[in-house]
């Protein structure tokens, strides 16, 4: 009866101890799940529209999770695609990511902004990509470098070490970003 009472004791004690802790009182966490959420940065007629999962907001931040799709749009046209598995909207209208995928329609290219373990990737709504690392994929260039950044179109880059190639009389293939143009 007493190894009974033992064994209901360190049950009961595992029961409590294991279980999730709420938030402390006054940091309430708010968690909306399957959302659309529209961002309007100060630039004049920008907006961002992402669908996720899940966004929560803390401490005055929100994060974005969960098959996220974002894009960009100026002036009421698409003007990119972005894919992360995180976005965290800082104050500022700032976004920050582990890693992304962005796809610019005007010029076809598609960037993989960062990777797991290399840094995150930081979007300034009024600069453009600033990312430790990015391969760049389009059908009159490829290659990667380091150090990255860029505005928003990749008529201002700047990076280090950068390894590109620029096929002579031809391309690398047709656009495949959906919707973009050479």
């Amino acid at each position: 009866m007493g190894g009974l009472l033992l064994l209901l004791g360190v049950l009961l004690a595992f029961f409590f101890l294991s279980r999730p802790s709420a938030p402390p009182p006054g940091e309430a966490v708010v968690r909306l799940m399957g959302v659309e959420f529209l961002l309007f940065p100060e630039e004049e007629g920008v907006e961002w529209r992402f669908v996720a999962q899940e966004m929560v907001e803390e401490g005055g931040m929100f994060r974005i999770r969960g098959g996220l799709l974002g894009e960009r749009w100026v002036e009421g046209r698409l003007d990119l695609r972005l894919f992360a598995p995180e976005v965290a909207v800082e104050p500022g209208d700032n976004l920050r990511a582990p890693y992304a995928r962005a796809e610019i329609l005007k010029g076809c290219y598609r960037l993989e902004l960062s990777a797991p373990g290399l840094g995150e990737v930081l979007i300034r709504q009024k600069e453009g990509f600033f990312a430790p690392w990015v391969r760049i994929e389009a059908p009159n260039l490829r290659g990667e470098a380091q150090a990255f950044r860029s505005d928003f179109a990749l008529e201002r880059l700047e990076a280090q070490a950068p390894r590109f190639e620029f096929p002579a009389g031809g391309t690398f293939g047709p656009c495949t970003v959906e919707g973009g143009s050479s």
